[in-house]
């Protein structure tokens, strides 16, 4: 931002923007991370997961008036060739980009987490923001030749923008639909879920809708047993699927609801 300010170069500076909105969000999202590992309470007894979604839904607002005041700026902003020293300048910062991006999405992947999973996709799209800058630097060194070269930094601060737009509309959409309680298609927990409720012969049929909040999940089964088996056989059934859900952590299933009917 300094930097854009400095050299009175109007994409830098809506690329530094851009990294500013990272590092505001990235604080909420250490917020909302603790936030959304309270223990549940008996209002909220499946814990505090949606919180994530909670704050996803207002890091995409934060991006869209970002994107309204880059698109703002690139036209108050004057046209100038920007010394080669920029360039050294936005080098340390994609090399910086890098790093966070790499150790956000290892950690994102490590802990199931939807918020660092989504700030790695917001990382990256300012990576592309910055290489753009660079480019635009190189070209502005032929303006004085090429006029019309004089332009590219305030398209390249409107494309900077329409990325930051893009990305905020899909972050507010995935996480808004999430938040309602979309039902989660992960066909590898599914088939593992599966697997465990084969193990018992008195199991007929089986629906199973996995829902996620945040980091984890939480399972609906509505199961058909064997009509023939006694209420405390099918007790004891339900009991055990449970246990063996939610005792495997790789699923990430932390909560299970079990209905058992006579059809599906």
């Amino acid at each position: 931002m300094f930097g854009g300010i400095f050299f009175n170069l109007t994409s830098l500076f809506a690329d530094g923007m851009h990294t500013f909105s990272d590092f505001v969000t990235d604080i909420v999202c250490l917020i909302s991370a603790k936030l959304s590992k309270r223990r549940p309470t008996k209002n909220h007894p499946f814990g505090f997961g949606k919180i994530e979604y909670l704050t996803n839904v207002f890091i995409g607002i934060i991006l869209l008036a970002l994107g309204i005041f880059i698109i703002f700026h690139a036209f108050t902003g004057e046209k100038i060739i920007p010394p080669l020293s920029v360039l050294i300048l936005l080098a340390v910062t994609l090399v910086l980009k890098l790093i966070s991006i790499y150790i956000m999405h290892r950690t994102g992947e490590k802990i199931n987490s939807q918020l660092l999973i989504t700030a790695v996709k917001e990382s990256s799209t300012d990576l592309y923001s910055t290489i753009g800058v660079m480019i635009i630097t190189v070209l502005l060194q032929f303006s004085s030749k090429f006029p019309i070269l004089s332009y590219t930094d305030i398209l390249g601060s409107i494309l900077i923008a329409f990325i930051v737009f893009k990305t905020s509309f899909h972050i507010m959409l995935e996480n808004s639909l999430s938040l309602i309680g979309e039902v989660e298609d992960n066909k590898e927990i599914i088939n593992k879920v599966k697997e465990y409720i084969v193990k018992h012969k008195h199991v007929e049929n089986q629906k199973i809708f996995l829902i996620k909040y945040g980091a984890y999940y939480k399972l609906q089964l509505t199961l058909v047993l064997d009509p023939k088996i006694t209420l405390k056989s099918a007790t004891r059934i339900e009991d055990e699927i449970k246990k063996d859900i939610i005792r495997h952590r790789s699923l990430h299933i932390k909560y299970v609801t079990i209905f058992i009917t006579d059809k599906i």
